[in-house]
């Protein structure tokens, strides 16, 4: 059986305030061709397919016409989607009844039986079959993201997707398919990782407080399809294969050299796997200047100068997104807006200008004793508070400006 493998769309995601629509059709188009090519029996979509919780209107335009179009292109193909920490349960459960009579799953909220109250553990076994059969040949155990309150109290994060993990596989081991081979579908932070640490784009709790050991899900699977991480890897966790797709567009700065695509995994009738990785190129790059650190003034305009130009009738559907790292020995008021005109003829989304200071471990020397405090001027202040940050003397030119500053602010008090 033949599973492509992928997480982490983010629909409707927002970069430094340009919208990426165009970016996840992109991806979705190039999905669908793969679709066509591979012939795939199921398509698990491991979670974080939005966003946010409430995704604009056009990103859910685009996810459930692309669930129509990829059932279309590929005749009995059967998708399996679990929710995120991205996603709201609830609304892409919402049309889950009407999604299944097109062989689409969602599995987003813990159900729970009305009577008992126990949770719902058969719920999440979903049988797959060969896409030219309707005989289940494989099972997949679907776990959306868990909560604390989905899971009984007083439980880790660990100890409760354990607990999760457990009880479906004693559901399975009672159920009709239980000789088959099964893979799992989870959305969470594996321990070990190798995560964004500089901007923390997968949203992580401070302190790693949600972070799982694998080895939880150490089952018996012969895959686990896993989301959340944003860079694709393969995750140890025991005997089992476990990797991360990755996300389908880079989330921020810090992820510009990620390679992201989907898996595409093999499965036969003992639980034998074989995976391969099938690249996506995203539409749009990211350019960083320079590229590791941080460059003088001089240096950033230099850089800009070499960038391409913008042609007349480009719409600037591929352009890079653009962020800027300086170092100031001195401020530089107007240094944004001259990077913005240097860039207004360059063929670049620019999206924020990082401004870095030399650190210092002046002292100031500033008199503790309080009437030595009141006898400070705020040209005094001004200075000081310069030296202490630049670790050198104010420049004449800002001592006047900041003086003129000053005298016009005392006339209209005394005014």
């Amino acid at each position: 059986m033949k599973i492509l493998h992928t997480a982490d769309w983010h629909l409707g995601n927002v970069f430094h305030g340009y919208a990426r629509i165009d970016e996840h059709r992109h991806f979705l188009s190039w999905l669908l061709d793969v679709l066509r090519l591979e012939q795939p029996d199921a398509l698990v979509i491991a979670g974080d397919v939005f966003d946010s919780a409430n995704p604009p209107a056009a990103a859910e335009r685009l996810f459930y016409d692309f669930l129509l179009d990829a059932t279309e292109a590929v005749h009995g193909l059967q998708i399996v989607v679990i929710a995120g920490n991205h996603d709201s349960a609830h609304r892409l459960e919402a049309p889950a009844e009407l999604l299944r009579t097109h062989n689409v799953y969602v599995r987003g909220l813990i159900r729970r039986d009305a009577e008992t109250d126990k949770t719902d553990f058969d719920h999440y076994i979903l049988p797959l079959s060969l896409h030219t059969d309707s005989e289940a040949c494989l099972t997949c155990l679907a776990v959306p993201y868990l909560r604390p309150s989905d899971y009984p109290g007083g439980l880790t994060p660990t100890e409760g997707l354990a607990w999760f993990i457990q009880n479906t596989c004693r559901a399975y081991a009672k159920s009709a398919f239980k000789s088959l081979p099964f893979i799992v579908a989870a959305h969470f932070y594996a321990a070990g990782a190798d995560i964004c640490a500089d901007e923390h784009s997968e949203r992580l709790v401070v302190g790693g407080q949600e972070c799982v050991d694998a080895a939880t899900l150490d089952c018996g699977a012969a895959y686990v399809a896993l989301g959340h991480i944003h860079k694709a890897q393969h995750v140890a966790g025991g005997h089992t294969e476990m990797h991360y797709a990755g996300s389908v567009l880079p989330m921020s700065f810090s992820e510009k050299n990620y390679r992201h695509g989907i898996n595409c995994l093999t499965v036969d009738s003992n639980g034998e796997t074989a995976l391969r990785r099938i690249d996506y190129q995203p539409l749009r790059g990211l350019i960083s200047i320079p590229q590791k650190g941080a460059a003088t003034p001089a240096e950033v305009f230099e850089a800009i100068d070499a960038l391409p130009r913008r042609d007349k009738d480009d719409t600037g559907d591929d352009w890079p997104y653009l962020e800027i790292r300086v170092a100031e020995n001195q401020p530089m008021p107007s240094l944004m807006h001259e990077v913005t005109e240097a860039l207004s003829k360059r063929a670049v989304r620019f999206c924020r200008m990082v401004r870095q200071w030399p650190e210092t471990t002046r002292q100031t020397g500033r008199p503790a004793h309080l009437n030595a405090i009141r006898q400070l001027t705020a040209q005094d202040i001004a200075n000081e508070a310069f030296e202490a940050k630049y670790a050198s003397k104010m420049p004449e030119a800002l001592v006047q400006r900041l003086q003129t500053a000053i005298e016009a602010a005392t006339t209209d008090t005394q005014d």
